[in-house]
C-alpha cells in the first residue's frame, strides 16, 4: 500500500502542474484580445501499477516475496551475530623461568675438558584458569627466549618441544650468551605463526608440554671458574592468537544478554481498524559455526503497538534449537531453523494486535555441556535471524493507514486562477475498498489548513470476486475535485501533507470475506487538469 499512497500524494501536490497552466496561459496571452476566460485542459497521469512496484520501496528490513502462484507476503527480518571467538576466548601471555645452580662436579668437568653438556626434560604448564587446552593451532605469537649467566664462558641454550610442530619441523628455539659482554646474556625470538601444539602427551593430558632442554658450556681462556656458578633462563609465549583451539573452555562471554527491536512499518503507520491475517509466521534461522554446546532461551519477546499495548508471544521452546558440531565437523558451519504458526503459538492474535515494534531478549549460554571436550575457530561465531512473515491474505475492517511527507507549492500570479478541477479515474483491480484524504498542514504549529476532499471518499471501490476472493474484474471510478483560489493559497502556507488510506475487505451477510492478494493485481490511474484562468493584459500591437 506504500507505494499506492506515494503515488496519490504524487499525482495530487500539483505543484507544477499548476504553474505550467498559469505559464500556458501566459504564452497565449499575445492574443487579440483584452479579457478572456480560456479552459485549458492538461492529462497530467497514465499509470498501471502492480505489486511488483512495491520492491523498490521497502526498508532495509523488509521485503516483499512472490509465490509460485503469485501470492504475496511482506517478510520482516533482523539478524543478530555474535562476536567472533578469537574476540571471546583469548590464550594468555606464558612466562616460564628457571634458575639453575651448578654442581661441584659439573664444574669440575668444565675445568677439566674445557667444555660441558647437560640435558634435561622440563615441563612447562599453560595458566588458563578454568580452561584446559587440549590443541592449538598459532596464527600469531612469538616464543622468546632470554638466559643470563654468572660464568665468564660461552653459553649455547636451546629448547625442543617434541609437541610443537611447524609442518615437519620441530619449534626449537635457542640463544647464545658470549662471555665477552658483561652481564653474561642472551635472547632470541621464534614465530609461533603454523605452529601446532599438542597439550595431551604429558601425564596431566592438557594444558602441559615438555620441552627438553640442552645446555652446552664451552670454556673461554684462562677465565676463572668461581665456586658458584648459576644460569636463569625465561622463556615467554606472547600476543598469541589461534585459527583453532581444543579444549575445556567452561563458560565464555557468549552469554551476554541480547536485547533488540524490530519494527514493522506496515503496524507502525497504522492508526486504527483491525486486521486479520489467515497463515501468519515466525520464524528463526541459526548457524552455528563453533564446537562449542551452546543454548538460546528467549527471555521475552513482545510485541507493542502505536498505543504502546503490549502483547508477550507465546511458544517458543526453551531452549532454542541451536545446531551442535562435533569434532568431525570441524571448519562447518551447520543450520538449523524454527517456525512457529497460529497453531503452535499465539501469533495470530499477537499480529493482530499490530505490534509496530517487537523488543526480544535472548540469553546466549556457553556454558552447556562444560565437561565435554570442544573446539573453536577464531572465526566462530553465532549467527541467528528472526523473521515474521505477513501472507497477505485475510481481512481488513477499517484499517487505516498514514503517512507524512514535506510538502511545497509556489506557484505565482495564483489570483489569475479562478479554479482547478481535478479529474481522477480509476480502475482498481485489488480486493479491497480503499477511501482516501488528504490533509495539508503547517508542521511549525501542527495546525490542518486545507483538505483536497470535504469528506473521505472512497476513491478505490474493491474489485469484484468470486467465491474464493479472486478478483474477477476491475472496477472503474471517476472522481472529480475542484479546488477554488482560497484553497490554493492555503496550500501555498502548508509545509507537510498528511495522507490517511482505510482499507476495508468485502462484508458478507455480516462477515468479512478472506481475500488474498497476488502480483498480478494492479489498479490503472489516469489524472487530469482543467483551469478556468481569469487573465487581464493590455496588449501592444
Amino acid at each position: 500500500m506504500k507505494k499506492i499512497l506515494s503515488i496519490f500524494a504524487t499525482i495530487l501536490f500539483l505543484g507544477s502542474c499548476i504553474t505550467e497552466l498559469t505559464n500556458t496561459a501566459e504564452k497565449v496571452s499575445n492574443i487579440d484580445a483584452v479579457k478572456w476566460n480560456p479552459t485549458i485542459a492538461v492529462p497530467l497521469i497514465y499509470s498501471r501499477l502492480n505489486f511488483h512496484d512495491l520492491l523498490n520501496e521497502v526498508n532495509t528490513n523488509e521485503y516483499l516475496r512472490i509465490g509460485a502462484d503469485g501470492s504475496l507476503t511482506l517478510v520482516y527480518s533482523d539478524a543478530y551475530t555474535s562476536q567472533k571467538a578469537e574476540d571471546v576466548f583469548k590464550i594468555n601471555d606464558q612466562i616460564f623461568s628457571e634458575s639453575l645452580t651448578f654442581s661441584a662436579v659439573e664444574l669440575t668437568t668444565l675445568l677439566s675438558s674445557g667444555s660441558l653438556t647437560l640435558n634435561y626434560t622440563q615441563t612447562l604448564d599453560f595458566n588458563m584458569g578454568a580452561s584446559e587446552l587440549d590443541k592449538l593451532l598459532y596464527k600469531q605469537g612469538s616464543f622468546d627466549l632470554a638466559i643470563s649467566t654468572t660464568l665468564d664462558h660461552d653459553v649455547s641454550f636451546s629448547m625442543r618441544i617434541p609437541e610443537a610442530m611447524n609442518g615437519s619441523t620441530f619449534l626449537e628455539p635457542s640463544v647464545i650468551a658470549n662471555s665477552s659482554s658483561v652481564p653474561n646474556t642472551g635472547s632470541a625470538s621464534e614465530s609461533l605463526n603454523g605452529v601446532e601444539i599438542d597439550f595431551t602427551q604429558t601425564a596431566q593430558g592438557h594444558s602441559e608440554i615438555d620441552v627438553e632442554i640442552e645446555i652446552v658450556i664451552t670454556r673461554r681462556g684462562t677465565n676463572p671458574i668461581k665456586p658458584t656458578e648459576t644460569i636463569t633462563y625465561t622463556a615467554e609465549m606472547l600476543n598469541q592468537a589461534y585459527t583453532r583451539v581444543e579444549g575445556l573452555f567452561g563458560s565464555l562471554d557468549f552469554s551476554t544478554t541480547i536485547v533488540d527491536t524490530l519494527t514493522i512499518p506496515f503496524f507502525e503507520n497504522s492508526q486504527s481498524g483491525s486486521i486479520t491475517l489467515r497463515d501468519p509466521r515466525i520464524k528463526f534461522f541459526f548457524a552455528n559455526s563453533s564446537g562449542l554446546g551452546i543454548e538460546v532461551n528467549v527471555l521475552k519477546f513482545d510485541g507493542i503497538n502505536k498505543e504502546n499495548n503490549v502483547l508477550p508471544f507465546i511458544g517458543f521452546p526453551s531452549p532454542l534449537p541451536i545446531p551442535k558440531l562435533s569434532f568431525m565437523e570441524i571448519g562447518q558451519t551447520k543450520n538449523d531453523s524454527l517456525e512457529l504458526n497460529k497453531n503452535t503459538s499465539n501469533l495470530a492474535p499477537y499480529l493482530n494486535n499490530k505490534p509496530a515494534k517487537n523488543a526480544y531478549r535472548l540469553e546466549v549460554n556457553s556454558g552447556v555441556n562444560a565437561n565435554q571436550r570442544q573446539w573453536l575457530l577464531d572465526t566462530s561465531k553465532l549467527a541467528m535471524q528472526v523473521e515474521i512473515e505477513i501472507p497477505l491474505d485475510g481481512t481488513a475492517q477499517d484499517f487505516a493507514l498514514e503517512s507524512s511527507q514535506p510538502f511545497e507549492l509556489e506557484l505565482e500570479n495564483v489570483s489569475d486562477i479562478e479554479e482547478v478541477l481535478i479529474r481522477l479515474y480509476t480502475e482498481n483491480g485489488f480486493p479491497l475498498d480503499i477511501t482516501t484524504q488528504l490533509y495539508f498542514e503547517d508542521s511549525l504549529t501542527n495546525t490542518v489548513l486545507d483538505s483536497l476532499l470535504t469528506t473521505d471518499i472512497l476513491i478505490l471501490p474493491s474489485a469484484t470476486v468470486d467465491a474464493q476472493g479472486k478478483v474477477l474484474s476491475a472496477n472503474p471510478k471517476t472522481t472529480d475535485i475542484s479546488l477554488n483560489t482560497a484553497s490554493i493559497e492555503n496550500l501555498q502556507n502548508a509545509n507537510r501533507i498528511r495522507i490517511r488510506a482505510t482499507l476495508n475487505t468485502l462484508v458478507e451477510n455480516g462477515i468479512p470475506t478472506d481475500v488474498k492478494l497476488y502480483s498480478y493485481y494492479d489498479l490503472l490511474l489516469q489524472l487530469g487538469v482543467q483551469a478556468e484562468v481569469l487573465i487581464e493584459k493590455e496588449l501592444t500591437l
